[in-house]
């Protein structure tokens, strides 16, 4: 292979850099383990996301052409979050059609991979690990929805994957929650301005959790676990959200 096409990037999401880089550490390790040359660009930000929904286009754009020369050079980005990949993929052209980074943009739209599609798809990883615990998966709203997956582009969303990395792990029971296709209760600043109606929503998901067995619940998306964590954590609830990077690949990778 030449450089291009062994040079994998990782995008490591916002929360995850601040509140779990262990987790970014173990991603970049396994694509190092699976052949690839991992790439983390030190002057790495955020991809834009949040700004973008609060009505700032113009720090959006910013933040999206740095993202853009970053990863120029990569064959494929990985990313630790499902929903930066739906938002750079449904509205990255709405920031960069028919401007100097208009053939750029298209290219990073093809290659930008949430973890779970990159595993599967691209290089048909398998865990080898055990994990002997009863796992609930929960979808994360936007990437069931809108996820672009180019393994099956007759179909959206992203929810396949996911289910199939964890039913691959060894002692693995993995369960489903009902009314899984409701919010969790976070729906970015939503939890904020409506904290009783996302506390409701927590409640309900993690009652689902439990009555269809799960001890742990695991997601594409980290903001989503931390904020049902967050909540367990305060209702004092036996349930644990996990990554789902630290269910299928051991700790010694």
């Amino acid at each position: 292979m030449d450089n291009k096409q062994n040079k994998v990037g990782i995008f490591v999401p916002c929360c995850i850099d601040q509140f779990a880089p262990q987790c970014a550490l173990k991603a970049m390790h396994l694509i190092e383990k699976l052949g690839f040359n991992c790439f983390y660009p030190e002057e790495m930000t955020c991809c834009g996301k949040e700004l973008y929904h609060q009505g700032d286009k113009i720090g959006a754009k910013n933040l999206g052409e740095k993202l853009i020369e970053m990863y120029d050079d990569c064959q494929y980005v990985v990313s630790l979050s499902s929903a930066c990949v739906v938002y750079i993929q449904k509205h990255f052209g709405k920031l960069f059609h028919n401007t100097t980074f208009h053939n750029s943009y298209r290219q990073m739209t093809d290659k930008f991979l949430d973890l779970s599609d990159f595993l599967v798809n691209i290089v048909h990883f398998v865990p080898t690990a055990p994990f002997p615990h009863t796992v609930a998966y929960m979808d994360h709203c936007t990437t069931q929805r809108d996820y672009r997956c180019l393994a099956h582009s007759d179909k959206a969303g992203l929810t396949d994957e996911p289910r199939q990395l964890l039913d691959a792990v060894p002692q693995l029971q993995r369960v489903e929650m009902a009314q899984n296709d409701v919010c969790c209760g976070l729906g970015g600043l939503f939890a904020n301005d409506f904290t009783p109606i996302a506390n409701s929503l927590s409640h309900r998901k993690v009652d689902n959790a439990i009555a269809a067995g799960a001890s742990i619940i695991t997601s594409s998306e980290p903001s989503c676990l931390m904020h049902l964590q967050a909540y367990i954590n305060k209702a004092g609830v036996k349930l644990q959200c996990m990554n789902i990077i630290d269910i299928i690949v051991p700790d010694e990778v």
